[in-house]
């Protein structure tokens, strides 16, 4: 019997996915930006661990892929950090 695949046929949304987190002082935020930003979930959690791991799921929900990925999760201030993620793409910041 064949696979079932779910969504988008299997097909995986190659791209480069991002989040800015900020602190509030009682937890982190996550919002989407970018080019893949369009239905990925803002993510919440009380330590930024906590919202990688959220951050993480919810790229590969949003990509279909069924492959590990690598992502970078890099502090531009003490309350503020860049996650980004290159799913079967090549990542050239600009």
């Amino acid at each position: 019997q064949e696979p079932q695949t779910v969504g988008n046929m299997g097909e995986v949304k190659k791209g480069v996915y991002q989040y800015k987190l900020t602190s509030s002082g009682s937890g982190w935020t996550a919002k989407p930006f970018g080019e893949m930003a369009d239905g990925l979930a803002e993510c919440t959690g009380a330590t930024a661990e906590e919202v990688e791991k959220a951050m993480y799921d919810a790229c590969k929900e949003a990509s279909g892929t069924e492959k590990e990925f690598t992502f970078a999760n890099d502090m531009v201030s003490p309350k503020v950090s860049l996650f980004t993620a290159a799913i079967e793409a090549a990542y050239e910041p600009k």
